[in-house]
């Protein structure tokens, strides 16, 4: 393994707080992955600098900043540190104090120079940062290393000053405004449109105003109200030419106004313009505009129509600006034909809370898509079944389910509901509460009809059911309305099976034949490609929390590993209904330095308790233990070579050939690190 670049022992702990958080830049730098842990810098203050997208620190008594340690760094390499920083900044020794374990640690650090300077403003934010210059910052400082060792007759700050005019895009040239938007400009690819090109895009949230639909049109308006809280995005640095296109789209009905929004991501405060509708009273506002909803029924056609406008802006062929408004707002319903048979005789709002909430199932079913609303519904719990994928709900009193109200159906689309479900399930009249607007609405529901199955249990998970069967209960749902359609002389009763036992057939494996084990996992295993390779096989899981515990990294190596720690807590999933065969296959991975202790975790959704297994690190005073290992990190650099290791391994669980356990972990680790 070639972690280190030279011979050079490491003597140096440097913490970053900037561009080098970005574990790519750094590698670059380093020529090497980089070990880090998460730190607190306090007396400090992290600013942006006018006209430059990496920040600076200077002393500021009450501020803190939040940045990692380096750790282990040699002489060369802080050189190369020296190098890519520049004489702006001056390295100096400060605290920081660890966040994994409070301890407090004497490193060196960057700080500009010049601590009057009026470049400085506001707060530098890494996030922000990562999404616009990330990629263009690793080549830049590659390029910075290569000059310094052939400056090719340029100075340091002319390549810096080169590499700085290469991030700015056509919108840099002459930004003049900035403007809070909240309904379909939301959506890259309809601002794209309609500006011509793709701002930098910032998050936001407008205080004072509620965001409105408007009977009759697909686009919302937001007008004051003093308690309300609107999320919405900045489109920033706009030339005069693309705030007309917005004002001409935008029409008559709104006011541009300026406001003030809060930045989500540093609660920094921006002002900024917004369209406003002109007319505050109108009674055609209500309720609360959806934006997932939109994307998913309308967005479509508001791309086309955006298409249209920009045709129509280039060559407007005698028509007027009204008429153009006009097809905007009536193209997208028109084309659409979202709503036409539901609209001719609405008669039913039905509660729906399992594969019902996946719109392209509730299509198929009903045969249209329907207007669909967010809600919750009081006093009952979301169950899953034994044996089966689908879920029911039960009466409990401090219960709450998320779901979906499916509006206007028709008595046929309510038979189509009726008939998939069948007779377990008894259709009863609810209250639900709408999730946007708090407003309470009478609407249908299908329950349990034994409210003490013993076959009910823990709390059914959609998103797990959306990633693992989805695919299944959509061919099966295509095979209902066949069927329907042509019963081919099959009982009710046998197409219940047919559909009930048609998506587990499909997805299920041998682990159903004799489940005996469910264990807790937390590092790698955390990565469903992962764990379907190691055994060979898609578990149901379930996300937990193990209390008492702690997930540190290991030097030297990309997995991590577990050890009791009092205050403790590690989030992971459940393994669910593993065989002996699939629990040997994790065994024979983790090896000899791990054991597999019987814990007790909280499953994160309905806060029970239950007894798993799971793999603790054998020496709990390792020296190699430290920090806390990170699985979003790993996944970005680390989980392909992970996915390659575990193919490999089950290569040579079927054909060993003559190598011991020892030298297959060696080849598993070096596999990785060498790529």
């Amino acid at each position: 393994r070639k972690k280190m670049s030279c011979s050079d022992a490491p003597s140096h702990n440097l913490f970053v707080y900037g561009s080098i958080l970005e574990p790519a830049v750094a590698a670059v730098i380093l020529d090497r992955p980089a070990d880090t842990v998460p730190a607190l810098l306090h007396g400090y203050h992290k600013y942006k600098l006018k006209g430059r997208p990496y920040p600076c620190i200077v002393p500021f008594e009450s501020g803190k900043v939040n940045g990692k340690v380096i750790t282990g760094v040699s002489d060369a390499e802080l050189n190369k540190f020296d190098v890519t920083e520049g004489s702006e900044y001056e390295r100096v020794t400060v605290e920081v104090v660890r966040m994994d374990n409070s301890e407090k640690m004497k490193v060196e650090t960057y700080v500009w120079v010049n601590k009057d300077d009026p470049s400085m403003y506001g707060e530098w934010d890494y996030e922000e940062w990562r999404v616009i210059h990330a990629d263009k910052f690793v080549e830049a400082f590659r390029e910075v290393l290569e000059w310094n060792k052939n400056p090719n007759g340029k100075t340091r700050e002319d390549i810096v000053k080169s590499l700085g005019k290469r991030k700015m895009s056509s919108s840099d040239q002459s930004p003049s405004h900035n403007v809070f938007v909240y309904g379909s400009f939301q959506e890259p690819a309809v601002v794209g449109l309609i500006l011509e090109c793709t701002p930098v895009i910032v998050s936001a949230q407008l205080h004072g105003f509620h965001r409105y639909r408007l009977k009759g049109r697909l686009h919302p308006c937001i007008a004051p109200l003093e308690t309300g809280v609107i999320d919405g995005k900045v489109l920033t640095g706009l030339t005069d030419a693309h705030l007309e296109n917005l004002d001409m789209i935008e029409g008559d009905e709104y006011v541009r106004k300026t406001v003030e929004v809060l930045l989500t991501d540093t609660s920094g405060k921006m002002q900024v313009e917004a369209f406003i509708w002109a007319n505050k009273d109108d009674p055609d506002m209500y309720g609360e505009w959806d934006f997932e909803e939109w994307k998913l029924l309308h967005m479509e056609k508001f791309i086309e129509a955006s298409e249209k406008f920009i045709e129509w802006k280039k060559n407007p062929d005698g028509r007027s600006r009204e008429e153009f408004a006009k097809f905007v707002e009536e193209d997208p319903p028109v084309a659409g034909k979202k709503m036409a048979t539901s609209e001719q005789s609405p008669s039913y709002n039905v509660f729906v809370y399992g594969s019902f909430q996946e719109p392209a199932v509730v299509s198929l079913i009903l045969e249209f898509t329907p207007v669909i609303v967010s809600a919750q519904l009081h006093g009952f719990h979301l169950y899953r079944l034994k044996g089966r994928l689908h879920p029911c709900i039960s009466p409990f009193e401090s219960g709450l389910v998320n779901g979906k109200v499916l509006t206007g159906l028709t008595e046929a689309q309510l038979k189509n509901l009726d008939m998939i479900q069948g007779a377990e399930y008894v259709r009863k009249t609810v209250e639900v509460v709408l999730t946007e607007t708090s407003e309470k609405m009478e609407v249908e529901a299908l329950i349990w009809a034994n409210m003490d199955d013993p076959d009910m249990y823990g709390e059914w998970d959609f998103e797990e059911w959306k990633r693992l069967h989805m695919d299944k209960f959509i061919e099966a749902s295509k095979k209902f309305i066949e069927w329907k359609k042509n019963p081919d002389s099959k009982t009710r009763e046998e197409f219940e099976k047919f559909v009930h036992e048609d998506p587990p057939v499909a997805t299920m494996t041998s682990s159903n034949q004799s489940p005996s084990h469910n264990v807790f996992v937390y590092g790698s295993f955390q990565e469903p490609s992962v764990v379907n390779l190691i055994l060979e096989c898609d578990p149901v899981t379930i996300s937990a929390q193990l209390h008492g515990y702690h997930l540190y990294r290991l030097k030297g190596r990309l997995h991590p590993c577990i050890s009791p720690s009092e205050n403790g807590l590690i989030n992971g999933k459940i393994l669910t209904g593993l065989t002996d065969a699939q629990l040997e296959n994790l065994d024979m991975i983790e090896g000899d330095e791990y054991v597999r202790k019987t814990v007790e975790v909280v499953l994160t959704e309905t806060s029970e308790k239950m007894q798993v297994e799971t793999f603790v690190w054998a020496n709990k005073d390792d020296p190699h233990l430290y920090g806390e290992w990170d699985f979003e990190e790993w996944k970005k650099l680390h989980m392909e070579k992970f996915i390659e290791a575990s193919k490999k391994f089950i290569e040579w669980k079927k054909n060993p050939d003559g190598r011991s356990r020892e030298e297959f972990v060696k080849f598993v680790e070096e596999d990785i690190t060498a790529a």
